[in-house]
């Protein structure tokens, strides 16, 4: 049950007491001089309060100072930043792609310095064929090469094979003859017989690399093929730079 003690206060003229707050200087009409005395006091009879967020207010507020200056000099250089960053970044991208080239070239090299092509082949086979000898067949591979000649005499082929032999896109140590044969034909006089002597060889094909192959084609007025190369050897040269 709800009991009422404030009985005191029952018909009576009294009233209830409250602590009067202390004048509030600040927001009075006292001097200036007052109030900065007034906040000394308080501060001052307060210390244990006041201290510790005095001293934290006082060291950021230092650090705001010392680092003013770095922070001005970083807002300035910002946009330098910036464009550095993105040079940077283009220049990540550009190398990236320089080593795609490279791999890309290493694979495409092959052509260029390997085994003979068949062009030079045939130019330099064409350009050993002396007056006499004819090609009946020949074959050609990164492995070899097999050549099927005839003549009518044994001088002709012996030209044709030294010929060869010295062809500059050709392995002369793997020159080797393979048969010789002799075939005999009479023509429309019965007492006149025709002798015909067919040669089989094979051998190796050099392999040659970039600047004798651009001589090769030089030589052999390869112009396309040529100008493959001189692009080639642009590009190969831009990538190591």
């Amino acid at each position: 049950m709800y009991l009422n003690y404030n009985f005191a206060f029952k018909n009576s003229k009294l009233k209830e007491w409250d602590r009067p707050s202390p004048p509030n200087i600040l927001a009075s009409d006292a001097s200036f001089n007052k109030k900065v005395i007034y906040l000394y006091t308080v501060f001052k009879n307060n210390a244990w309060l006041f201290y510790p967020p005095s001293f934290i207010l006082l060291i950021s507020f230092g650090l705001q100072i010392y680092n003013f200056y770095p922070n001005n000099l970083i807002k300035k250089n910002k946009t330098f930043h910036n464009q550095f960053t993105i040079a940077e970044n283009k220049l990540k991208s550009f190398e990236s792609t320089k080593q795609i080239y490279k791999r890309n070239m290493r694979d495409f090299e092959g052509n260029f310095t390997e085994a003979t092509n068949s062009f030079l082949f045939a130019y330099y086979l064409q350009n050993s064929v002396p007056k006499g000898v004819q090609l009946n067949n020949y074959s050609y591979s990164d492995n070899g090469f097999d050549i099927v000649a005839s003549a009518y005499s044994l001088d002709a082929l012996n030209e044709f094979l030294a010929l060869l032999i010295e062809s500059p896109v050709i392995q002369r140590n793997s020159v080797s003859i393979d048969k010789l044969l002799r075939q005999e034909s009479s023509l429309d006089n019965e007492s006149s017989i025709s002798i015909n002597y067919q040669l089989a060889i094979y051998g190796q094909v050099e392999k040659i690399n970039i600047k004798q192959r651009e001589s090769f084609y030089i030589d052999s007025k390869a112009e396309g093929l040529l100008r493959k190369l001189q692009r080639f050897n642009e590009l190969k040269n831009d990538l190591r730079k």
